[in-house]
């Protein structure tokens, strides 16, 4: 008996057609594109080779002469998708798990989505995140032993305050290690506050109006000298303290995702 949620799902490909073939393949693979008939798949500057890819997995094309920027890109995928949870992808995000743990994590994050009224759900694995992953980086040059990481939390506490949420990928007790932020739930999901880690674009499960009306609307108003190929991309405009004062609550999985780019996508 074939199994359905619903939500729908979005992919964002800016060139890198290549990671998108290897991305689309996991996702038949581990039966993510039999679990909803929502599919719907974004082309800034596409090609024949874009809109042969959409065609064989059934995936809806949203076709743009020129590069539209990440924040355009997912807006439109909103804007083009049913009210609902929507899933969130970039072209270089391939499935890492089987088809029983996608479904049922899947389930799981739809379901905490909106009982736990999360401004976003994150499938990210933990076991296997893939390159780069630079909150990491940033995470063990604040928090671990050492006198030097000790006087950096002391010097910047707002920095590192904000960084707490990684040890998630960390941490094998992060919800132990840092109990005032992190609470366990079932299946070793966590529930943390969005003053602890910052918005993300990877692999998402958010509500469509909530991100349109909130998310892509702070955004677009949000000025940054800081951008993408020129764009605004929502994870930088949204690093700031209005998003840490939201307190919002996050919804960190084990994840299903691993980042893992076959090509150049051009930056």
């Amino acid at each position: 008996m074939t199994k359905n949620l619903k939500f729908s799902i979005g992919i964002l490909s800016w060139k890198g057609y290549e990671s998108l073939y290897n991305s689309l393949k996991s996702y038949e693979k581990y039966g993510l594109n039999s679990l909803t008939k929502l599919k719907f798949l974004c082309l800034p500057e596409y090609s024949s080779r874009g809109i042969e890819l959409a065609k064989k997995f059934e995936y809806k094309p949203i076709l743009f002469k020129k590069n539209i920027g990440i924040l355009n890109g997912f807006k439109s995928l909103a804007l083009n998708m049913p009210d609902g949870p929507v899933l969130l992808l970039e072209n270089d995000l391939p499935l890492v798990e089987n088809n029983e743990k996608t479904f049922n994590l899947l389930k799981q994050s739809i379901d905490h989505l909106y009982k736990y009224n999360a401004a976003q759900v994150r499938l990210r694995s933990i076991r296997n995140p893939g390159e780069p992953f630079h909150s990491i980086k940033k995470y063990n040059n604040y928090w671990g032993r050492g006198s030097l990481k000790i006087i950096k939390r002391l010097l910047r506490p707002k920095k590192a305050k904000k960084l707490i949420g990684t040890g998630i990928y960390i941490e094998e007790y992060p919800h132990l290690k840092f109990s005032k932020y992190i609470t366990k739930l079932e299946n070793d999901s966590y529930l943390i506050k969005s003053e602890i880690m910052n918005w993300s674009n990877l692999a998402i499960i958010v509500d469509r109006n909530f991100f349109l009306k909130v998310i892509i609307k702070e955004a677009e108003t949000t000025f940054s000298k800081k951008t993408i190929n020129g764009f605004k991309n929502i994870e930088i405009e949204l690093n700031k303290k209005w998003w840490r004062d939201k307190s919002w609550n996050l919804i960190i999985t084990n994840g299903l995702f691993k980042h893992f780019r076959v090509d150049n996508r051009g930056y």
